[in-house]
């Protein structure tokens, strides 16, 4: 899970190894603590708990040059919306601890879910639009669930204070993640300074749990359960998919898992904004100037060209598609399109190679038995499938080099990543650009894992390898630039990429 082409975007593509050591996630979190506040020399108080001022660095001055020091915080005194009171944030040694343990204990679990010893707590979205909000006027809804060892809990509403720490901390050098907002926590203070009463250079005191449930972004939802002490996690997870199973039913409100803590805003498939990776500077300065707007779009760098409609149709709509499974779906059904055709192409071409001639049958699949017999080869070998068919599409318009370029350029890991050929619902086959198969043979090769995802995607049975909703949302949007940049191969003529 390290970057991925650009920290804008983040997600990507590895193996979480951070939160490793609660010591060191102790001080992570202290961290957190000091940049939401802004104090970033926080006091040890009784060797208990340390004391955080909000807005401290501003009083006491960060740069060290006292004119700047002092403009600095004559520009923040003269803001009318900031607290007046002395805020003290005070979080408790064995709190911080605690905390840390949880995290450590939850670091093989996505980042958007922590585990505790007995109980599961994950981010979840209201995913159906125009679906009532689950929280409306409400700090959270409550449920039991019946089990034979006693009653399973289950809470949706504000994520607590060790998911909101699990969230900010990023899995690649505990990165800053956005999901605790400074504005909130004033505008919380300030209504508790006019309920109160205060004023300037009063002093009040806050707990670090309260400030961070106070400065998560509204939006944030958790769905928690709380089973009996010798309960499992899997449990909990069965609970909490057939509470999501019943809410929708009864209620029409689907709660989606969160399982990308880079995409906050749904689950959508990683992006590939090639202006802003390939453009020139004067490009940039075109933009600048001569556009309506000023924004991306207002100038194309490659000329436009005709492209059939339906797969146009189908490409924009893969790329709108804010969910893996109908992003991923899109751009196979791009490759698709001219299975057949390529397929009899091929075929027909291979026969005239040895001196033969190939007719087209009404039934497509009998021209393998001529071809056979031309070809002198089993007749298996040479039959119509939809794999051949997606091996012929390839074999026709993907250019290998190009398409390492591109995974290479856009999403940084990527090419490793499909080197390993590891993912969880299914077994493909690895994909190494770097390594010493031909260009033949690698076409070849992802052909087959783009056809296995996409199997494993649409059939649900039973005894076959199946991809989960959700469960394996996150690994399926790791595939989808394979399957994209080779539906891109097939709609846009080499001289029309970038």
């Amino acid at each position: 899970m390290v970057e991925q082409h650009g920290a804008e975007e983040g997600g990507g593509y590895g193996v979480p190894t951070e939160l490793l050591d609660v010591e060191e996630v102790a001080s992570a979190i202290v961290h957190v603590l000091s940049v939401l506040v802004t104090d970033h020399e926080p006091r040890d108080e009784d060797g208990e708990r340390v004391v955080l001022t909000v807005s401290a660095d501003i009083d006491r001055g960060g740069t060290g040059i006292a004119a700047i020091d002092q403009l600095l915080k004559d520009k923040y005194l003269g803001f009318d919306d900031r607290p007046r009171a002395r805020w003290e944030v005070e979080a408790e040694f064995k709190a911080i601890a605690t905390l840390a343990g949880t995290l450590v204990g939850s670091r093989q679990r996505p980042d958007t879910q922590i585990v505790g010893t007995s109980s599961l707590e994950m981010l979840v979205r209201v995913e159906n639009e125009g679906a009532v909000p689950l929280t409306q006027n409400l700090p959270a809804i409550r449920h039991e669930v019946p089990t034979p060892r006693g009653p399973l809990k289950v809470t949706v509403g504000p994520p607590s204070a060790a998911l909101l720490l699990r969230l900010a901390l990023r899995r690649s050098g505990m990165e800053w993640l956005k999901v605790l907002e400074r504005r909130a926590l004033f505008d919380h203070l300030l209504d508790q300074e006019k309920r109160r009463g205060m004023g300037e250079g009063s002093v009040a005191r806050i707990s670090a749990q309260r400030v961070l449930r106070m400065a998560a972004l509204p939006r944030l939802l958790a769905l928690r359960v709380d089973g009996p002490p010798d309960s499992h996690p899997d449990e909990w997870e069965r609970a909490a998919t057939a509470f999501r199973g019943r809410l929708a039913y009864e209620s029409d409100v689907v709660l989606a898992p969160i399982l990308d803590v880079d995409r906050l805003e749904g689950s959508s498939q990683p992006r590939m904004v090639r202006q802003l990776v390939l453009r020139a500077p004067e490009f940039v300065e075109a933009i600048r100037q001569e556009t309506p707007t000023g924004a991306i779009g207002d100038q194309l760098l490659g000329d436009t060209h005709d492209m059939d409609v339906e797969l146009s149709e189908r490409y924009v709509r893969a790329i709108a598609a804010s969910d893996p499974f109908a992003a991923f779906m899109g751009y196979y059904h791009v490759l698709e399109y001219s299975m057949v055709d390529e397929w009899f192409q091929w075929l027909r071409d291979r026969v005239t190679a040895v001196g033969g001639v190939l007719e087209r049958p009404a039934d497509i699949r009998k021209a393998a038995k001529p071809a056979a017999q031309a070809l002198g080869v089993d007749q298996e070998s040479v039959r119509w499938s939809e794999l051949n068919g997606l091996r012929a599409v390839l074999r026709r318009h993907l250019d290998v080099r190009a398409l390492a370029t591109d995974l290479d350029r856009y999403l940084t890991g990527a090419a490793e990543y499909f080197a390993s050929g590891t993912v969880p619902f299914v077994q493909v086959p690895a994909v190494d650009f770097g390594g010493q198969a031909d260009d033949a043979a690698l076409r070849t090769l992802v052909a087959d894992r783009i056809y296995k995802v996409r199997c494993a995607v649409t059939h649900s049975k039973e005894s076959g390898d199946r991809y989960s909703p959700y469960t394996d949302e996150l690994f399926l949007g790791r595939e989808i630039p394979l399957v994209r940049i080779a539906a891109e191969h097939r709609l846009f003529p080499p001289a029309q990429r970038l």
